[in-house]
Formats: C-alpha cells, structure tokens, sequence
C-alpha cells in the first residue's frame, strides 16, 4: 500500500485520466500503457514524460524499438530492483542461456504448465539485457522486477480509547454494545474485549452467536501472501494442533535473498520480520473460544494457507506473485485425487499435503494486502492463474484518501476493500474509486503480533503472546477475508463471484447523506462500494437460500482471445482489455506460446468492454459483452 499505512512501492507517476478523443491518440496511449503494465483509461507521467509522447496525435511508429523504448522508460519512473529481470519462457530454455548475456537467473520458477519464469541478475544494464534476451528463441517477455516497500502501517502501544461504534442502518439502529461468541468469548479469548469493535460494528459477533455451533461447521482453506505469519503465536493453535496447513516463502529467513525455488517454512517457526503478515492472519482466523488471545472473522473451522513474499527490508514483483502463481498450482492440484496428482508441485511441503482430501470448495479466498499504481504482464498472468483455480484475491485499495487506481485491487475478477473507521464511517486514509466493493473496519485493530523485532526461532513469550494495534486497508482487508472464509464454513459451494455478490448485497449502506456516502442508483458509492460488510445479514441469507445465482452479477466464465495472422496462431502477442464506459483496464497479458490465446476472468455480466491489439502500427479493437453462463471465443486476425 502506499504512505504510512501498508505495504507500498515507492513510484513518482502521476496518473491522469487519458482523453477519449482521436483514436491514434488512444492507440498510442493504451499500447504503452499496456507494455508497461498499466490501464488503458490513464496516461502515465514521471521524468521520461510518455503523456508528452502523444502530444502530436500519435506520430510514433509502434515498431519494436519504440515499445522496448516505452517499457524502459517507464521502467526508470518506477522503483526498480536494479539489475534485475523477470523473463517467461518456453520450458526448454535454460539458464545457461543468460550466461553469454553477463547475467545470471538467481530463481527459476516452474508452474508445469509448459512455461518457466526466471528472475535474471544482470551484471551490466538490465535495460540491454532485456532488449537482447527478446530476441532469443523460446523467449515471450522481460520485465523489470518492481520493488515494494517494507510494510508499514500505523502501530499503538496502548488500548486506543474505546469508543461503542454507530451502526447506522434501519436494520439495527443506535449504538451496539460488544458481547462475546457463544457462551461469552470475552470471557474465553481474555484479549478480545481489545478487538470486538470492528467485530461489533460488522454485526460479526451476531453471526457467530446466531449460527457457530450447527451451521459454521465445513472446515475451509485459505490463504494469506504478505510478510509470513508467527507460526509460533498462541493464537494460531487449536485442539487439533497448528491451523498453518503449509507456509512457503520466496524470500530466505530473515533477508530479502531470494529462494531458488520457493522455500518450504517450517510451521515449528516464525519467519516474519514484520509483524504485518501475523496481524493480518490473526484478523482473519486466531483461534477463537480457546482460552487465549482474540477471536478471528474465521475462528474455527479454518486452515490457513501462508506465504511470505516479503520482507523488513521489503519486496518485488516476483517475490509476491511468484508465491501467488505458486498458491495457484496447489489448489489446482488440491482439486484433484490425491491419486492423480502431480506430486513434484508439492516438494518439500508436509507429507500429510500429498494425501490431502480432495479440495471442494469452490472458493479459495487469498489476502494480499499490498499493491501499487501500475500493474505488469507477469503480475497479470499470476492473477490469471489464480482467478482461474477458483481463487478470490481479496485486496486492500490503499492509503492515499484518494480515487486514485492502485494495483492489483482496480483489476477485474478481484475483490477490493476499503477501511471505516470506529464512528463506522470513512476512514480518513482509505482510497476510493469505481473499483472498490465493499468497506471493512480498519482502524485501531487489535491483532497477533511478533513484537516487531524478536523473530528469531524460539518459543520467547514475545513471539507466542504478542499483540498489536494497526490501522490501514491492510486491517480492513483480512477483515474482509476472514469474513469470506466464516460464511465458507456455512455454505463451502459458493462461487467466487457468488460470495462477492454476496457481500455487496448484503453490506450496510453507512454514512448515508455524507460526502462519503452518496450512493448511486446501483447502491455504489466510490468511497464505500456497495457498503460495510454485514456478517450477520450475508450468513443470514445463506441459511435463508439467498445466495446469488451464478452469473447474476459477474461472469464465472472466460474471455478466450486468440490472435491469428493469415489463419496461424500469433504467440507473444499483448492483449488489453477495458471498461468502456469508464475507460479502467481490466486486464493486460500476452498470448501464449502453445496456441496464441489468451484468459480474462471475472468481468461483470452484460458489461460492455472493448479488447485491442496493436496490428502492426493500427490500433485494432473488438466490442465485447461480458458472457453469463458461457466462455466467450474471439479470433483477432492481423493483417498479412
């Protein structure tokens, strides 16, 4: 996230709305952006000035020179992991292809999917390395790694004074007192009084007391990429022993090094150095009712899903979203019969993961609380591979107090969250925008902690019983995750878009008559979405049969682009698709290298969107309508 709150990349942009106006001057705009990774409906500005670029109707050429030129340029805009390169391949490259290049891969990543993904350390300019290895066979794309900041947000020594949050909604008018899960969880997690308030305001404490004890019973996976989380925490123990299924890291133990591959951590340890992740994780599932501690959204019933992608000193492109495509390969083979899988995607993991029954549910929700103003092709294909194994990325919309887009949250196919504060209204520096979908408390939460400094592999008391306050998007998203995860438990055959739909439905439309609070037509408000999230009231129509159908509000089928030229398939190509009527990217990528075609996921049902390639200097585009209840093929052919 950015400024003080959360998870940042440091980036000097200024993003401005483009002009809809000449179509040469859209072109030129949309195929930059895309190259670099960023939406279609902005022009991007830093030193190197591309807005400037198009100042004179589109005079550039779109040869293969400009673009690398245009993707470099950005590049320096941006804060870059110097010297470093993320390069896709066909999986029969090797890494001593980069050898005669005076670079060197530092981690290779295989998703056994016929492709491979090299992080490459060059030892001269990156830029030139990345020109030259474009041209090598087998090669379908070089990026520059983008840094992330380290994790901040706002910490509190002390209990923050208590203020008996306002629940403004005809449902439940006044002011709520806070009341403990089941027979008193006040009384059985003895720091819970400290964290109740956003439980409280999100009618989650309702829930649990109303539907825990029959109805919340399917056990339910999830997911967390951030700074790993304290395995050793109290709050993280059930009867059953650690509620951490498997913990990964693309990051070594207490560095920003980089694993080759990612590294199994062991659930005996604690490798987060932040303290962030443990926070995050706490919110959504610290073991609820067991004498310790808080009470997590999910509380039972929950196996957690941990990976650590970054780090006290930061992160990158590829160590957050290489744990990602990561994630996205072990559900996929989670859905499997243990049988018939791939054991190789599950090396170095407990062995007790190979046997692991065959996953169900058809929702795996994952909480990224980070992101940042441009997204690149490589970020774009791990989300893809995600949304497309039944992933719900859950992602915070960063601390600006703006409307400005941050990235991955304004993609489509995930769900982005925004923070309220005690008075359940905006937080002051959460970010708005027509992306968002639902708010979350977010401020002054009370979660599990490591104490921010011991994280050294020992059982200290200020490892197992270490509690903090924090404040961000960050806080409001795994609100929002544990949330998903809780009403899992209740019904675990909900779709994705189904549970999303849920939600928003089902929020509570606060701050009503405030600048804040003008919500539209739909029910929308560009700083709340469609609301505050209402525990109660989405478990409520769960037991009612509620849910959404299907389909009703976004697609749960793909839009499947194939580029041709002359009726053979065109490998390498870049794709962008994005809402029409108000210009936002929903999504970037390249075709691939079997068969030239490329995926997006999760758009909104009868949407209107516009899909465009550059045809060798013509900006050519294709109308689309977002499919309800079937895959949607499209054919782009290039001229011969």
């Amino acid at each position: 996230m950015n400024e003080r709150h959360n998870m940042q990349i440091k980036n000097t942009i200024h993003q401005k709305r483009a002009l809809k106006t000449a179509v040469p001057i859209l072109a030129a705009a949309a195929f930059a952006a895309v190259l670099a990774g960023c939406p279609t409906g902005f022009v991007q500005t830093g030193s190197g000035g591309t807005a400037g670029a198009f100042s004179g109707g589109g005079a550039h050429s779109f040869g293969a020179e400009w673009v690398a030129e245009q993707q470099e340029g950005r590049g320096k805009d941006e804060t870059v992991s110097e010297g470093y390169s993320i390069v896709k391949a066909a999986d029969f490259v090797t890494a001593d292809v980069f050898t005669a290049l005076n670079t060197a891969a530092e981690s290779r990543q295989d998703l056994h999917d016929g492709y491979v993904y090299f992080l490459v350390k060059s030892h001269g300019d990156a830029a030139q390395f990345r020109a030259a290895v474009r041209k090598l066979n087998g090669i379908l794309y070089a990026q520059p790694d983008y840094r992330y900041d380290a994790p901040k947000a706002i910490q509190r020594d002390e209990k923050p004074p208590y203020r008996t949050p306002k629940v403004r909604t005809s449902v439940h008018p006044g002011a709520l007192k806070p009341f403990g899960t089941g027979d008193g969880n006040v009384n059985e997690d003895p720091k819970a009084d400290l964290a109740d308030w956003g439980l409280t305001a999100a009618h989650a404490l309702e829930a649990f007391k109303a539907y825990d004890a029959s109805d919340a019973v399917h056990p339910v996976l999830t997911a967390i990429v951030d700074s790993g989380v304290n395995s050793l925490h109290e709050d993280f123990y059930d009867k059953g022993g650690s509620i951490i299924l498997y913990a990964k890291s693309s990051l070594k133990r207490g560095s920003d090094v980089i694993c080759d591959p990612l590294e199994s951590v062991p659930i005996s340890d604690n490798w987060d150095d932040v303290g962030h992740g443990s926070h995050c994780a706490g919110t959504i599932a610290a073991v609820g009712n067991n004498g310790k501690g808080i009470c997590g959204v999910s509380h039972a019933n929950t196996k957690l899903i941990a990976y650590r992608g970054l780090s006290r000193t930061g992160g990158s492109s590829y160590s957050v979203y290489s744990c990602l495509g990561d994630l996205a390969e072990i559900i996929t083979e989670l859905r499997k019969e243990p049988a018939s899988r791939n054991k190789s995607v599950f090396t170095g993991l407990p062995a007790d993961i190979k046997t692991y029954p065959k996953l169900t549910q058809k929702t795996v929700p994952v909480n990224i609380s980070l992101g940042g103003y441009s997204i690149h092709p490589y970020e774009v294909e791990m989300m893809n591979k995600a949304l497309a194994a039944g992933i719900l990325p859950v992602i915070a919309m960063a601390n600006d107090g703006k409307t400005v887009a941050s990235y991955p949250a304004a993609l489509q196919g995930v769900l982005a969250v925004g923070a309220t504060s005690m008075d359940d209204t905006k937080a002051p520096f959460s970010n708005g925008g027509s992306w968002i979908s639902v708010c979350a408390p977010g401020e002054s939460i009370y979660s599990c902690y490591n104490n921010g400094t011991d994280w050294s592999n020992t059982l200290s008391p200020t490892l197992r019983e270490s509690y903090t306050w924090m404040s961000g998007t960050s806080m409001a998203t795994p609100f929002v995750t544990g949330t998903i995860t809780y009403l899992l438990s209740m019904n675990p055959d909900m779709s994705p878009y189904q549970i999303k739909t849920l939600l928003e439905n089902t929020a509570d439309k606060i701050d009503r008559g405030s600048p804040y609070g003008r919500y539209d037509a739909r029910g929308f408000s560009k700083w709340y979405g469609y609301g505050r999230v209402n525990v109660l009231k989405a478990a409520q129509a769960i037991k009612n049969g509620s849910v959404p159908a299907q389909g009703q509000t976004y697609s749960e089928k793909a839009v499947i682009i194939t580029v041709k030229k002359g009726g053979a398939v065109q490998k390498n190509k870049t794709v962008w698709l994005y809402e029409k009527q108000s210009g936002l990217c929903a999504a970037a990528g390249m075709t691939d290298e079997k068969n030239g075609t490329i995926r997006f996921y999760g758009l909104k049902t009868g949407t209107e969107y516009e899909v465009g390639i550059n045809d060798n200097g013509t900006y050519k585009t294709k109308p689309i309508t977002a499919p309800a209840d079937s895959d949607i093929y499209i054919d782009f052919e290039l001229n011969k």
